[in-house]
């Protein structure tokens, strides 16, 4: 199969590799659509340490293939969103359904062999069927829909809120979207680009003016990178406000500590997914994506074959070229 393998220089070359057999419990996906996302991107700018030979792609949409020895479903032919996140199972975390949390967790894509081939091999339990109006490329908007799923759960986001997202990549546009799903009464958010901006506006969301400060119930950080965000965060949060923290940070980010206790704000970290309840925030995502495909299709901006993957990572890091998500057809 053709899968994209990073190198040593931080690009990806497109190699042949061996079809994966599941083993007992996994099963095989045969990929539609791939997302790139932030955390691939630091990879892409050397951000973070190439990890030569690793597969990327942990956004993943796929048909099943077929079924490792044991698993009753589902059947191939199905057509799935896969959750590439799974940890240890035994661990506290794990018994308390924060498997995100697990010393021993496992993300495809990241540290392990990812989705970025023709076909992928995961537990089955990842696997996420979605209803006959999605297709398997929707199935790849799921993994950051559940991503803020989480962030919007941590911060609280209730009825009648008034939220702030800062940054209007994919996460803080689907912020919007969770957030508004949870009940809040007014979105506002932080776009830089003019593509950002208008996506925004269709999903309901105001840009932010001056005047909005210590304002909101939540703000939502979506970032991350070298971005000074948490600063304007504690502005722009109300006395009592909660900070939730999606975005991913290069360097440690500065916090305006006086101005931080002063307004007695709270500060959470969301990472990735995990259960509260007895339903799990990627089972949120894509209940959330069944509800707003229509909204949500037009984030993705551009699609690229595999042979043109480092075309696709580029496009994705240089936001002057109207990319918002950029998926890749294996």
């Amino acid at each position: 199969m053709k899968a994209a393998v990073w190198n040593s220089s931080g690009s990806l070359d497109v190699a042949d590799r061996p079809v994966p057999e599941p083993r007992p419990g996994w099963a095989r996906v045969r990929v539609s659509s791939v997302g790139i996302c932030g955390t691939d991107l630091h990879f892409f700018r050397g951000s973070f340490p190439s990890p030569a030979g690793l597969l990327p792609g942990h956004e993943v949409g796929g048909t099943v293939d077929a079924l490792g020895e044991g698993v009753p479903g589902p059947e191939p032919g199905t057509v799935v969103a896969v959750e590439p996140l799974v940890g240890c199972g035994a661990c506290p975390a794990c018994r308390a359904g924060q498997y995100n949390r697990c010393p021993a967790r496992t993300l495809f894509g990241v540290s392990a062999r990812g989705g970025l081939a023709e076909y992928l091999v995961v537990p089955a339990g990842c696997l996420y069927p979605l209803p006959r109006a999605l297709s398997a490329t929707d199935g790849a908007l799921a993994e950051p829909l559940a991503v803020c799923a989480r962030g919007v759960r941590l911060a609280a986001v209730g009825l009648g809120d008034r939220v702030a997202v800062l940054g209007a990549g994919t996460i803080g546009l689907m912020a919007v979207l969770a957030a508004r799903a949870a009940g809040a009464a007014e979105v506002r958010i932080s776009a830089r680009h003019p593509v950002q901006a208008r996506m925004a506006d269709r999903l309901g969301a105001q840009a932010l003016e001056a005047g909005d400060e210590a304002s909101f119930d939540q703000v939502i950080e979506t970032v991350g990178g070298e971005a000074k965000t948490l600063g304007e965060a504690v502005a722009l949060a109300r006395p009592g406000g909660t900070i939730a923290m999606l975005g991913v940070f290069g360097t440690p980010p500065r916090l305006p500590a006086l101005d931080f206790s002063t307004k007695e704000l709270r500060l959470v970290g969301s990472n990735c997914y995990g259960r509260a309840g007895g339903r799990s925030d990627f089972d949120i995502g894509v209940a959330l994506l069944a509800r707003s495909a229509p909204e949500l299709r037009p984030l993705v901006t551009h699609r690229f074959t595999l042979d043109e993957v480092n075309e696709a990572f580029s496009t994705a890091a240089d936001k002057t070229s109207g990319s918002i998500k950029v998926q890749l057809t294996p």
